[in-house]
């Protein structure tokens, strides 16, 4: 019975490795792929158009790369024969898979279409795949390599669409004028950065995800630069602090208690 458990894994990994590498592959692949053919604006100049007090500084992006290589490399080595029945990958590699696929048609989306409705469901989408995702896993006792490798990546895909969630759907109230809830009143953008704030100190207290909090951090961080630099908006450089600040102390006691027990945090 237990090798017939074995061999069913394994097949249903067969399909899934390198489905999984590709995705990685194509979300690399269609970053740039409208600039090279010279169709549409870039998610930069997009977001540049449509630019209001919740859109964080531009280094905040830099964040892709780390989520490219982390992504490519963990795909890589789920390829190897060791990983055929990682049930760490069982649990969640078809919705990290998703997640790259759909990240990598919103690259193409965005430039073509703009901030609309398509692009916040496709990244709507992506964070509930990674949300639900992390808690599966967290309901495991997984092994150090695949807090690392595993749920490492899909943690800091899913920290940073969050953010992405409230400004997509933000960037997209500004593209199509809406005059009754307009990001850039700073009142309206202050509430949806609170939302923000208060969803991720949720996500954060449940996943006790490392790499989550670090990626929420950082988007926040960069929010705050942007409105002390960009839009000296100082009433939302100070809430975003107060952001920071509250998901570092969740961050730190869950680490403090972790220890405590001997147990490592969750990637």
């Amino acid at each position: 019975m237990a090798q017939d458990l074995i061999m069913s894994s394994r097949d249903s990994r067969r399909l899934q490795a390198p489905a999984l590498l590709v995705a990685a592959l194509l979300q690399i692949a269609f970053a740039r792929v409208t600039d090279l053919l010279h169709v549409g604006q870039n998610v930069e100049v997009r977001s540049a158009a449509t630019s209001h007090p919740l859109v964080p500084w531009g280094y905040a992006f830099i964040i892709w790369g780390v989520i490219y290589a982390y992504a490519l490399g963990t795909a890589l080595w789920q390829l190897g024969p060791n990983q055929r029945s990682n049930r760490a990958l069982r649990a969640a590699g078809w919705q990290t898979a998703c997640i790259y696929l759909i990240n990598a048609v919103w690259q193409i989306w965005v430039p073509l279409h703009g901030f609309d409705m398509v692009s916040v469901a496709m990244v709507a989408v992506s964070l509930f795949l990674g949300i639900s995702s992390l808690m599966r896993l967290k309901s495991l006792s997984l092994s150090r390599k695949d807090e690392l490798l595993v749920a490492g990546p899909l943690a800091l895909v899913t920290g940073w669409l969050t953010a992405a969630c409230f400004v997509n759907f933000t960037s997209f109230l500004v593209a199509t004028h809406a005059a009754w809830l307009n990001p850039l009143d700073t009142n309206i953008s202050l509430i949806f950065l609170v939302g923000l704030i208060a969803f991720a100190g949720v996500v954060v207290a449940f996943s006790h995800s490392l790499l989550y909090s670090l990626a929420i951090m950082w988007a926040l961080f960069w929010v705050m630069m942007a409105n002390i630099y960009r839009d000296h908006e100082f009433s939302m450089a100070t809430v975003a602090l107060v952001g920071i600040l509250l998901v570092a102390a969740i961050t730190g006691r869950q680490l403090y208690e972790s220890g405590h027990r001997g147990e490592p945090m969750h990637a």
